[in-house]
């Protein structure tokens, strides 16, 4: 059984089945799966059973295991290339049975007292009894992402490749470290939807094939891949899981409620396409093994489902990801980035405020356009048309150019009526989507100040027990330089946002004031039409 030496004293309840333990003790853990930040276990000097918070201990003598690679350069493991049921053949159905991932948490309990080195040259251990104290609230964001089990050294890698690395670049001239570029970039498409099935047709379903389009014109290696929506589920549920001080896209709905003509498949391929090219301009998460595994593997290859196990195995995942970050060799200070952290924070906040109001407004412009603003244009071509009606009556050779200007008049309200009903799809609704996906960017964007927040708490809590004696230099210097690897990466993170919101409102702007103009070009253009109807060349 696992053994865990215990760093704080807990005077437990007894009456509620709680372990009394001393600083020093060690504890034998029979359960590690009770749950809430609670284990079970019993001294090991012998007593009662009972339940202490994890947060307390350290495990001891092969409490946890090393984290291995993520993938070897060549061939796979044969664990996950076997021959065994395939979970993305078509013989099964994802909707009922879900593949299970064995991914471990980005937290301090899976990887045990291996400890990591620091960007340094830092000690692997932190020497005297002394340490620096878990948060005990286990379900923050800055335990649940792995920077705490990171800062504190809590994880390490068994030989690490570069082909893992991740690189954090400084512009000089934006003084913001950045993600390294892809190297090469590309973007996605995704074609119509096609209508398959099984179980010799008695289930149909929607697949979409997509592939990306490299910036550099002489790279044709790649082909169109089939995938359904569930396997987007999938993908998406492997990049939250990884990627933990990432901000993944939230996949769009799988239904989508047609609206204003819109037809339902073409705008969930719109929706799946947008998606795809949102990871596909991720510095990192474009380059991630498991994306390019999706985009690129065809199902009939052999490397498919042994891909989608190894993904599923992935153990560089929050903590173990994060110590493959690699800092430029700049000095970084950690004060000024918590402004800016607080600063994006608050920004988030009246960001999110101002684009809900600005979506409801839209929306009150669509309806308004397909209701009274039609229904007025609807009313004069009516009006008109019956005064053409009237007018038609006298059949006299001198009135009929006006009978027939006025019959044209009314026709040319009636279609500037249902050009105002077809207008959203035009302008208000694709600019709706973008607004949309930055509400979802917004709520899925990791909590960074709660992050910086913890870095901070743990700088400083080493920094006073350096002082006080109970640490060494050398691991508190571990500490402050494992958190300006995660501060940079927040840093970094956050300027990848502000780059593409730049980016992407502009071309919201441009595109939706473009297509305004056409409107209002197309209206001038039909009213100028039933003008020359109108002429004074008739002879009376």
């Amino acid at each position: 059984m696992a053994k865990a030496r215990v760093l704080y004293d807990f005077e437990g309840d007894q009456e509620n089945s709680e372990l009394i333990v001393k600083e020093g003790d060690v504890v034998i853990i029979v359960n590690q799966d009770v749950g809430d930040g609670w284990w079970e276990g019993h001294l090991e000097s012998g007593g009662p059973t009972g339940l202490f918070p994890e947060s307390y201990v350290e495990l001891i003598d092969g409490g946890g295991a090393e984290i291995s690679n993520y993938a070897q350069a060549d061939g796979y493991h044969d664990d996950m290339g076997g021959e065994g049921d395939d979970d993305w053949d078509e013989n099964e159905d994802w909707d009922e049975q879900r593949t299970t991932a064995s991914t471990p948490k980005a937290s301090s309990e899976q990887t045990g007292t291996v400890r990591s080195r620091s960007p340094g040259q830092g000690s692997t251990s932190f020497g005297r009894a002394g340490t620096v104290k878990k948060d005990l609230n286990r379900f923050s964001p800055f335990v649940k992402t792995g920077a705490e089990a990171y800062i504190l050294g809590h994880v390490t890698l068994k030989n690490p490749t570069d082909a893992h690395t991740l690189t954090l670049k400084y512009l000089t001239e934006e003084h913001s470290p950045v993600w390294d570029a892809n190297p090469n970039p590309y973007h996605m498409e995704i074609k119509a939807p096609e209508k398959k099935s099984k179980f010799k047709g008695l289930k149909s379903f929607m697949t979409y094939e997509l592939q990306p389009v490299y910036a550099q014109s002489n790279d044709t290696s790649s082909k169109a891949v089939s995938r359904r929506y569930k396997h987007y589920v999938w993908l998406h549920e492997r990049l939250k899981d990884k990627f933990t001080t990432v901000c993944v896209p939230p996949l769009p709905d799988k239904e989508y409620i047609s609206r204003y003509g819109e037809n339902f498949l073409e705008k969930r391929r719109q929706k799946l396409e947008m998606w795809s090219n949102r990871v596909a301009r991720h510095p990192v998460l474009s380059c991630s093994d498991v994306f390019n595994h999706f985009i690129l593997c065809d199902e009939a290859s052999q490397q498919w489902k042994a891909g989608k196990r190894r993904a599923e195995k992935d153990e560089l995942c929050g903590a173990a990801l994060i110590s493959l970050i690699k800092l430029p060799d700049i000095a970084l200070d950690l004060h000024k980035s918590e402004v800016e952290v607080e600063n994006f924070d608050n920004f988030l906040k009246q960001m999110e405020n101002s684009l809900l109001r600005m979506k409801a407004k839209f929306r009150d412009h669509c309806n308004i356009m397909s209701g009274p603003f039609m229904g007025e244009w609807h009313k004069m071509a009516g009006v008109l048309a019956n005064l053409s009606q009237v007018f038609a009556m006298e059949e006299r050779e001198y009135a009929k150019g006006l009978n027939e200007a006025m019959h044209f008049a009314s026709e040319t309200y009636r279609d500037i009526s249902q050009i105002h009903v077809q207008q959203p799809k035009n302008d208000m609704l694709p600019a709706m989507d973008v607004l949309k996906e930055y509400l979802g960017l917004i709520k899925e964007f990791p909590d960074m100040a709660a992050i910086h927040k913890g870095i901070m708490g743990k700088v400083k809590n080493s920094d006073k027990m350096k002082e006080e004696g109970r640490i060494d230099m050398t691991d508190a210097t571990d500490i402050t330089s494992r958190s300006e690897v995660i501060s940079a990466a927040v840093i970094a993170e956050i300027y990848h946002f502000q780059h593409e919101r730049v980016v992407d409102f502009r071309a919201m702007m441009r595109d939706m004031l473009s297509e305004q103009i056409k409107f209002y070009q197309q209206i001038v253009h039909k009213l100028e039409s039933s003008l020359a109807h109108f002429s004074d060349d008739t002879q009376l």
